[in-house]
C-alpha cells in the first residue's frame, strides 16, 4: 500500500539523525557485552551496570548467565525456582 507521503527537511534531519543515534548504540553493543562479562565476572551486578549504561537489567543478567558469573542472590522466579519446586518433598 503505496502513499503519496513525503516528509518535509526538518523531520528528515531528526530521522536520519535518530537512524545513526541507534546504528552507533548497536555498534558498541557488541563492546559493552564483552566488558560486562568481564566486569561481571569480577564482581559487578547486573543493577550496577544497568544504572551505568541505561539498559535492562535483565540483559546484564543474561550475560551473567551465559559467562558463569557468580550470583549475588539467589533467583526468586523463573526455570530455577520452579525445577526446586518440582523436586522438593512436600511437608
Amino acid at each position: 500500500m503505496a502513499t503519496d507521503y513525503t516528509p518535509d527537511d526538518e523531520n528528515l534531519r531528526l530521522y536520519a539523525r535518530h537512524k545513526r543515534h541507534h546504528e552507533a548504540a548497536k555498534a558498541d553493543l557488541a563492546e559493552v557485552r564483552e566488558r560486562a562479562a568481564e566486569d561481571l565476572k569480577a564482581g559487578a551486578t547486573p543493577a550496577e551496570l544497568a544504572k551505568l549504561t541505561g539498559l535492562s537489567d535483565e540483559f546484564f543478567r543474561r550475560i551473567a548467565r551465559n559467562v558463569g558469573a557468580e550470583r549475588k542472590r539467589e533467583p526468586t522466579v523463573g526455570r530455577e525456582v520452579e525445577a526446586k519446586r518440582a523436586t522438593k518433598p512436600d511437608a
